[in-house]
């Protein structure tokens, strides 16, 4: 089982929230990569992912409910 440290430094495969390139599809990872939360070549922490996508979503509606 797979054990994570929760170290903000580093995030590998050695941790059970991390996402490598290969456990997710092309499409998926494409979407995440152009909205800026993935990268396809190193991979990423689930928690920094979510975070990430999270904090766009709240930027674009506060862009959006402008007077």
């Amino acid at each position: 089982m797979k054990k994570c440290p929760f170290n903000f430094d580093v995030c590998t495969s050695e941790c059970a929230l991390f996402i490598a390139p290969d456990d997710i599809n092309e499409l998926v990872a494409s979407r995440l990569t152009s909205i800026g939360v993935y990268d396809k070549s190193k991979g990423m922490c689930s928690f920094k992912n979510h975070a990430l996508a999270k904090s766009r979503e709240i930027f674009e509606k506060s862009q959006s409910n402008k007077f």
